[in-house]
């Protein structure tokens, strides 16, 4: 995780009813990667949100076409749901290592208000 950057995503009407849809270069991030070259097409892996609490996720590529990794629906979704996540909100993920939970992320969820700042959700 020394070397893990940040990602920063507006969401889509995909992302917030199916699946989070994640850019190529995150693969290195959640070591789906090396995962890959072994065989496997899946890590499943904890993130935290800004108030402690922790979600499952499982990030995942198809074995052919499209090859950008997506967070499966399952553990996603109900992140979204908890946040209440809309289409324009904002997801930050945060490396952050927690060896106790099992961690790798601390995840945020932001809106615009009226003013447009973003603020957490």
């Amino acid at each position: 995780m020394e070397h893990a950057h940040e990602l920063e995503k507006e969401l889509t009407e995909r992302d917030v009813g199916h699946k989070l849809v994640l850019p190529g270069r995150w693969l290195d991030e959640v070591h789906l990667k090396r995962a890959i070259e072994e065989g496997c097409r899946e890590v499943h892996f904890g993130v935290l949100d800004n108030k402690g609490n922790y979600f499952p996720f499982c990030c995942s590529i198809r074995n052919r076409g499209y090859r950008n990794p997506v967070l499966q629906a399952e553990g996603w979704l109900k992140f979204v749901n908890y946040k209440g996540l809309e289409v324009g909100d904002k997801i930050i993920f945060r490396p952050q290592v927690d060896h106790f939970r099992e961690t790798i992320f601390q995840v945020m969820a932001q809106r615009q208000n009226i003013h447009g700042h973003w603020v957490d959700i």
